[in-house]
């Protein structure tokens, strides 16, 4: 007998080979991110990357799909060569060979004939997502950029003398870095706007995040604090080692973390009083004056306030700020009037609730690690730990200095500044946490307020330090996030591989349980099932029979039909024969054992019914086996005496009087059909 083509039945092998080749590639690039040219083509090509993505999968799925259904008609024919299977679970297994739904089924066959022809829209929606590009963040280390390098004592362009007088230096106050940014080496007169605007705005309400302006470059913002780094972006751009593009980059930065810590002190000395201005003058001036906790009693702070001329309306605020003694400390002080709480609509003395607040500055010397966004412009940082000291103690000085100098520059005719800006933080607190007491939230709100101008100083510090300083920079390493892709959700590419190992599986126990397939012949049972039924309602007619009898036989034979057990079998000259076993029968395999030997000489003398050229020839069908008759496969020849084909008549007298009559049809010794 002919077996099948050694081609056709191992195909399915290489394809799983090439299966679980591509599910193990994908699973070694599982974490690898593709930069450059392939991103770029992703992102530029994304509708054909799409299609090639698409056409990849189906193939793969089909691969897979082709390996499942080979090893189910593999198995049914090697069943179908030994023993009887019944008609039922030939076409559900045919209907799974080569997925498709028989609706001539069971409903619940073809419930599960369905699921079963939805594997492949499945395999292939998970190769999709194995093998679609994503769009990723790849971050590497690529380039440097400077940073302040602090190599003496910081340069300040004007002195404060213990008596309060300032001597200014600002040869050189503003330098134009570039369009949108300016750097003063005197950051409480070159930013005193920006200054006094971050103080007002320090608080966020509620759970928002604060984002405030870069003090010398406004087109960039913090997310929260600054803590006085990141003042590089937009002095200097990072170096470069690859051309790929890059959203974003970060890198490490030495700086102070400031604290602040307020409450009051009835012992503080720091007032303010009215000087005389002459009864004419329309400008009251103010004398703020004394000294701070951590200075001596004799070094006093004195400055004058001015405000608007008014019976009515005595408003003004000021405060001293200082480092010294190893401390820094900042005292507030009111005009002495009558004080008024939160929501009073009274026009007068509303700052007093301030009066004799102290505040303490801490400063701890802390890296940092710096984040720029470029497509959102904005900085993020964060502190990591406490290196060594980084710089001379003089600027936390320079930063107390500052702070000292927003307050003798302030305005207070009309309004304080620096009243509003507590005031409006305060509030803020308030409306977050309205269960704070009146104190806490004054203190709250003036911490976070100073906390604001320490961060804002310290940047501008920064800035004018790397500006106007020789030697003043020092080069860190960048680490760059990179725009990327990457190749499936990692999901999907364990699942590919899960299915490919499963399928691996299957085919190596079905070729230890069938010995590699052993006796597979070259019959396909899949591509007759439609031809058996055409045959089945189209019987050849009987004479004498009339129309409805007819019928009536076809219905009966079709209905026993799918109850009936079906066999092929190569008798001893290699023809392919069929058996079908009705309902009910418990022959076993001794009906494939007749008792004589049919000749099959084609020279014979041939009568009765053709097919096609070919002439058949009448001869004795089989003895009677169990009550039923079978014939043997009859040789035909044309005139010529060659061999053109072979037809075998299976008629079966069933039980309910019903005759079905099929035919195998057979060019040379290969079946090629059933009618």
């Amino acid at each position: 007998m002919e077996t099948e083509n050694r081609f056709l039945k191992f195909l399915h092998i290489p394809l799983l080979i090439l299966t679980n080749a591509a599910s193990i590639t994908l699973l070694g690039l599982i974490n690898h991110k593709f930069t450059g040219g392939l991103h770029d083509q992703v992102q530029k090509h994304r509708t054909v990357t799409s299609v090639i993505v698409n056409i990849l999968a189906t193939l793969l799925a089909a691969a897979q799909v082709y390996a499942l259904c080979t090893l189910i008609s593999f198995a049914t024919r090697l069943r179908t060569t030994r023993n009887f299977t019944r008609a039922n679970s030939l076409r559900i297994l045919g209907a799974l060979s080569a997925p498709r739904i028989d609706w001539g089924l069971k409903w619940y066959a073809m419930i599960g004939t369905a699921i079963f022809c939805l594997i492949g829209p499945l395999l292939g929606a998970v190769w999709t997502g194995a093998l679609t590009p994503l769009l990723d963040e790849l971050t590497r280390e690529d380039g440097t950029i400077l940073t302040p390098l602090y190599t003496g004592p910081v340069d300040q362009a004007y002195h404060l003398d213990p008596g309060g007088v300032i001597y200014l230096n600002c040869n050189q106050l503003l330098s134009n870095i570039s369009q949108s940014m300016s750097v003063s080496r005197c950051p409480a007169i070159g930013h005193i706007t920006v200054l006094l605007s971050s103080a007002q705005s320090a608080t966020p309400s509620g759970n928002s995040t604060r984002i405030n302006p870069k003090i010398d470059d406004p087109t960039w913002s913090y997310v929260n604090r600054s803590y006085g780094v990141g003042a590089s972006q937009g002095l200097f751009s990072p170096t470069a080692k690859s051309k790929h593009a890059y959203d974003a980059y970060s890198y490490d930065e030495p700086g102070y973390f400031s604290k602040v810590t307020c409450g009051f002190n009835e012992t503080s000395n720091l007032t303010i009083n009215l000087s005389d201005s002459g009864q004419d003058s329309y400008l009251r001036v103010w004398r703020v004056e004394g000294s701070l906790p951590n200075t001596e009693a004799t070094n006093t702070s004195s400055y004058t306030l001015t405000t608007a001329a008014s019976d009515w309306y005595d408003e003004v605020l000021g405060w001293s700020a200082a480092a010294a003694n190893g401390r820094n400390m900042l005292a507030i002080a009111t005009y002495n009037g009558k004080e008024v709480g939160f929501g009073s609509s009274k026009p007068d003395h509303w700052y007093r609730a301030w009066n004799q607040m102290q505040c303490s500055i801490t400063f701890t010397p802390t890296l940092f690690n710096v984040s720029v966004n470029l497509t959102t412009s904005r900085i993020s940082v964060s502190p990591k730990d406490s290196p060594a000291k980084f710089e001379p103690t003089s600027m936390q000085e320079v930063v107390m200095a500052n702070i000292d100098l927003i307050s003798r520059m302030s305005s207070n005719v009309g309004v304080s500044a620096l009243g509003v800006a507590l005031w409006d933080n305060a509030n803020t607190v308030n409306a977050s946490y309205s269960n704070m007491a009146d104190n806490e939230v004054l203190a709250w709100g003036a911490e976070n307020m100073i906390k604001a101008l320490v961060d804002d100083l310290l940047g501008a510090e920064a800035s004018q330090q790397m500006a106007f300083s020789n030697n003043g920079t020092t080069a860190v390493p960048v680490r760059k996030v990179f725009k990327a892709v990457r190749l499936g959700s990692p999901r999907f590419i364990y699942l590919a591989l899960g299915i490919n190992i499963a399928l691996v599986l299957l085919v190596a126990v079905e070729t230890i349980r069938t010995r590699a397939w052993r006796g597979l012949t070259a019959f396909n049972f899949t591509n007759l099932h439609s031809v058996m039924a055409a045959a089945m309602l189209s019987p050849p007619p009987q004479k004498n029979a009339s129309h409805a009898d007819e019928d009536n036989d076809i219905t009966t034979a079709a209905r026993n039909l799918q109850h009936a057990s079906i066999r092929w079998w190569y008798n001893d000259t290699n023809d392919v024969v069929m058996l079908v076993r009705p309902p009910g029968d418990s022959s076993g395999d001794e009906m494939l054992q007749p008792s004589y030997s049919h000749s099959m000489d084609p020279s014979a003398s041939t009568t009765g019914a053709s097919i096609g050229d070919s002439s058949f020839e009448n001869q004795e069908p089989f003895p009677s086996i169990n009550g039923r008759r079978r014939s043997l496969l009859k040789r035909a020849s044309d005139e010529n005496g060659n061999l053109k084909a072979a037809a075998l008549m299976v008629s079966i007298k069933l039980d309910l009087e019903a005759e079905i009559h099929l035919t195998a049809r057979v060019l040379g010794d290969k079946t090629v059909g059933l009618y």
